[in-house]
């Protein structure tokens, strides 16, 4: 079986309820999160954290099974979360800071989330901050990724 058919259910996700930590998430971004999910917990309706997507590292010919399923675990690629907004797929990146890591990542995990979650769409790459890199407003923009500042 191919990792990504055996990648492509979600699950059942959870409620968007905010907590002192979420999975994977770092501890600058929690906050940033939480400020988030207090204002916009009634637009989502579930919510999934830490999704692995994309390819896992490529290792040697011969790598044992356990091996490759380690590699599959820690060098995939991770969303910080995923919601459920009217029939919408968010793929979220959060940051304190929307810059151009922001943005590259938002996009990035957006198509690979698209190609993996065949059956999650439409698809919509988000960025949850509390402050935009001014020079990058546009750009943002211009690649279809929404924004959201916490005020």
């Amino acid at each position: 079986m191919e990792l990504k058919d055996a990648m492509a259910d979600l699950g059942t996700g959870q409620k968007p309820i905010v907590m002192s930590h979420y999975p994977h998430m770092l501890s600058e971004d929690i906050e940033v999160w939480s400020k988030f999910l207090a204002k916009m917990s009634k637009v989502i309706t579930r919510v999934w954290y830490d999704l692995h997507v994309g390819k896992p590292a490529r290792l040697p010919a011969g790598s044992s099974d356990v091996l490759k399923k380690v590699a599959a675990g820690v060098t995939r690629k991770r969303i910080d979360a995923v919601c459920l907004v009217g029939r919408e797929y968010w793929v979220i990146e959060v940051k304190p800071f929307a810059n151009m890591t922001a943005l590259g990542q938002a996009f990035s995990y957006s198509r690979l989330f698209a190609l993996e979650y065949e059956n999650y769409k439409p698809v919509k790459a988000v960025v949850v901050c509390d402050s935009v890199d001014a020079d990058m407003v546009g750009p943002y923009g211009e690649l279809g990724v929404m924004v959201f500042v916490n005020e």
